[in-house]
């Protein structure tokens, strides 16, 4: 009795047919080809997807990089916070502990540079607080008193921009006369010259 192969993909005896070894058995040749195409189809549609996705995860990451990176403006805003803050501090150099409580600020509490700059500014030369130790530590507690107060410095000049304060005041001019004195002068040949002991 002879045995017969099985196609291992259809399942159908393989008689006079040309077979193909797959996976360890033997499969028909048009059924081997059937899987092949499909296969190579899958992988293709695979790649395809997998590339499409990598071309929007690249442009997500591009968006954050960019938004990781700084502007011009905001460039030099953290070069005169940074410059400022040497000043304050005495160094020319920040520590790496300055720099990470600072990028910290920024991402948890949405400050900007420039309000960081504004309220040491504040912090020293409006209300004249003595800053001691790393200076940044106090920045979050005055941050929005600073920036009140910046408001209201604007909202007073956006008031007063028209104003002429020229016209304020009149000027006058007064003329002092000094006072009309005699000064009693001394006779210097008067004086008589010591006497030799």
């Amino acid at each position: 009795m002879s045995t017969t192969r099985k196609c291992v993909i259809c399942n159908e005896p393989i008689l006079d047919e040309p077979s193909v070894p797959y996976k360890g058995r033997y499969a028909h040749q048009r059924c081997f080809n059937v899987v092949i195409q499909t296969l190579h189809k899958d992988k293709k549609e695979k790649i395809e997807s997998a590339s499409k996705s990598k071309k929007t995860n690249s442009k997500k990451r591009t968006t954050a990089e960019l938004k990781g990176s700084l502007s011009e403006e905001e460039y030099k805003e953290k070069q005169r916070y940074a410059n400022y803050l040497k000043q304050l501090l005495n160094e020319e150099k920040l520590s790496a502990k300055i720099y990470a409580v600072t990028d910290d600020y920024i991402r948890k509490y949405k400050f900007s540079y420039e309000g960081m700059y504004k309220t040491l500014v504040y912090l020293n030369e409006i209300i004249e607080k003595e800053l001691t130790g790393d200076i940044v530590g106090i920045i979050p507690y005055y941050y929005n008193e600073a920036k009140q107060y910046y408001a209201s410095v604007d909202k007073i000049e956006n008031v007063n921009k028209d104003i002429d304060i020229s016209q304020m005041y009149h000027e006058k001019t007064i003329h002092i006369k000094p006072p009309n004195r005699k000064i009693k002068q001394l006779d210097i040949t008067t004086i008589k010259e010591g006497e030799d002991e």
